[in-house]
């Protein structure tokens, strides 16, 4: 059984070896929630360019385009501490989500960890411009700098080597970089749950 992403739902080669149709925990009743442990690491470099580990579909931002050198994430520490309290909050809102995972207050309890690793991206913006001139009007491609507020949760697993980034946008003024990001991690722990039960095993 593979861990499975939540954008594609395609397999991913992990370190895991989960074997059996049917998981340790099902046979055993075992109905204990995913406990997530959600955190900033203060020693992360301000300003610090981020490498995303993204499936290729989600590298690109609209309205934002690639530009000549493509998007790059930033990292800040104030906003990540705020991205942090926010993603906490959403993944322990409803009660759909409380039946799946635990928010837990430190590393020890947790089986999944979630670092918000990137605060912030800048990409480039492509809109059409008009200049006019000694009668005649003309049309031109005029490109600009822009930052966005967004959310990169870097999911690992105890004792694993998995890793798995997701991508928080602002949609609206309620569906924040805090919300998007949780709805993918909760997609991602229900499709995922039993193999994570396995990979993680309770004493």
């Amino acid at each position: 059984m593979s861990l499975k992403s939540s954008s594609s739902l395609a397999l991913l080669a992990t370190a895991l070896v989960l074997l059996g149709s049917a998981s340790a925990a099902a046979q055993d009743g075992e109905t204990d929630r995913i406990r997530v442990f959600v955190f900033c690491a203060d020693e992360r470099p301000e300003d610090a360019v981020v490498d995303p580990k993204l499936p290729p579909g989600e590298w690109q931002l609209e309205p934002m385009t690639w530009g000549p050198e493509g998007n790059s994430y930033y990292f800040k520490l104030n906003q990540a501490l705020y991205h942090a309290e926010q993603l906490a909050r959403q993944l322990g809102r409803t009660d759909s989500r409380r039946e799946l995972m635990e928010v837990v207050e430190t590393r020890e309890e947790a089986d999944l960890f979630l670092e918000v690793v990137a605060t912030s991206v800048k990409g480039m913006i492509q809109g059409a411009g008009i200049r006019s001139g000694t009668g005649q009007t003309a049309s031109s491609s005029v490109t600009t700098s822009a930052i966005q507020d967004v959310l990169i949760a870097r999911l690992t697993i105890r004792n694993n080597v998995f890793t798995s980034d997701f991508l928080g946008t602002k949609v609206d003024a309620l569906r924040t970089p805090a919300v998007t990001a949780a709805q993918q991690i909760e997609e991602f722990i229900k499709v995922n749950f039993d193999a994570l039960r396995q990979a993680v095993p309770r004493s």
